[in-house]
């Protein structure tokens, strides 16, 4: 027995494909991974373009091609965060979504959390550490001096508790200001790094910011977000679905936000989002007048940059339902993968009935059953499937779950 094999094939038969599944399945959307190795390649230069998105219907592959997606970013040395949007990581609270990747965050090389496997190869490696204090302390990088500061008490440190401040610092925990000026006082080194006040906002976007540069100094690619899910904000109230929208195109780095040197984003949603939600609810016509009467401008642009982003993963980027090829091509890697799975030889399979409804899980879920039922039991069955639904009927308790945490913060 392949026990590889069998890893993948378990993951195929619950329908949610794992790493290994994925690196032996492969991919055949060529044109999606294209561009998205571009981005992977202009991760640094500030005319970039923004990220991207990808939509398709339930059990259509889109949560394989995002894992295939972080395969590719992996091999490019990429730092990868697949974050799910859902009730406790709401796409309308950024903070929540910046906690999320980073607590998500893997390296390529190392299963040890990021930010601290990072920080402690920067100990080990001074020079690249006071190239980084030098590249955030310069005025034009936009940062303030506690992120300077943090570098420089990093490079004496030695206390766990101040090295875990400083962790916290970076990763968007509650900032640890104190901890800090207390570490600065001992150095003698509390009048160089002046700690204002900073507003929490732009506390964020600067701990967005910093993160790539940690990774590139820590000797990684780019950090690469993979947001999965997505249509789940089609639940939201209307304001939380307008500010969603909003800052999903802030992630994306889409015209009207700052692109974020060194993060590439791309997003998955369902492909129906667009008729059901943003045309059904009117989105672009009443979202943007609601934020405006809320004084939120910059929302209402970016609002209405984030549903031209949706309605383009749909337009350009949509996962169709399989052609014949495709399928025979998805039939015989998975045969030759269950023959090494159990030591046993797969037959071929008639081809399918193809229809409307059925997605490629479908297809690979039938296919690994009718040969469980010939391997296990001599016979053949017929299968029945049905399609799932996606509902969009709005839900004031994901509000609620915001407003506590919006509380705590």
């Amino acid at each position: 027995m392949n026990l590889e094999a069998r890893i993948a094939i378990e993951a195929l038969r619950a329908g949610v494909p794992n790493r290994t599944a994925i690196r032996l399945m492969g991919n055949e959307h060529g044109l999606i991974e294209a561009g998205f190795d571009a981005a992977l390649e202009a991760a640094w230069d500030r005319d970039r373009p923004p990220g991207f998105g990808l939509s398709g219907g339930f059990g259509s592959g889109k949560s394989h091609l995002l894992g295939y997606l972080c395969e590719v970013a992996r091999a490019h040395r990429a730092v990868v965060s697949r974050v799910a949007i859902s009730k406790e990581t709401s796409l309308s609270h950024p903070a929540g979504v910046f906690a999320a990747a980073v607590r998500n965050a893997v390296l390529p090389d190392s299963t040890d959390e990021a930010v601290g496997a990072c920080l402690a190869s920067l100990r080990a490696h001074p020079e690249r550490l006071q190239a980084l204090e030098d590249d955030v302390s310069a005025p034009e990088a936009g940062f303030a001096p506690i992120f300077a500061a943090a570098l420089f008490l990093l490079r004496r440190a030695a206390a766990p508790e101040l090295l875990r401040a400083i962790e916290r610092l970076l990763a968007g925990s509650q900032l640890p200001t104190t901890a800090i000026r207390q570490a600065l006082r001992e150095a003698g080194a509390q009048r160089s790094f002046p700690l204002p006040r900073i507003d929490p906002r732009d506390l964020l976007a600067q701990r967005i910011a910093f993160l790539p540069r940690l990774f590139r100094a820590a000797g990684y690619g780019p950090w690469c977000l993979f947001l999965d899910e997505v249509e789940l904000i089609g639940r939201y109230t209307p304001l939380q679905r307008g500010l969603a929208y909003a800052e999903l195109a802030a992630w994306l780095g889409l015209p009207g936000t700052p692109r974020v040197p060194g993060l590439v984003a791309v997003f998955a949603v369902t492909d129906d989002f667009v008729a059901a939600v943003i045309d059904q609810k009117l989105d672009s016509e009443r979202l943007p007048e609601r934020l405006r009467l809320k004084s939120r401008e910059r929302e209402a642009q970016l609002a209405l940059a984030g549903i031209a982003a949706i309605e383009q993963s749909v337009r350009e980027h949509r996962l169709a339902p399989p052609a014949e090829r495709d399928l025979r091509t998805c039939h015989d890697k998975l045969q030759r993968l269950y023959s090494e799975a159990y030591d046993w030889a797969a037959p071929p399979l008639p081809p399918p009935v193809r229809t409307s409804s059925r997605t490629m899980r479908h297809y690979i879920k039938g296919w690994v059953t009718q040969w469980d039922l010939a391997r296990l039991f001599g016979r053949s069955g017929a299968l029945v499937t049905e399609p799932l639904a996606t509902t969009y009927t709005e839900d004031p308790s994901l509000d609620a779950a915001l407003a506590a945490k919006d509380e705590t913060e």
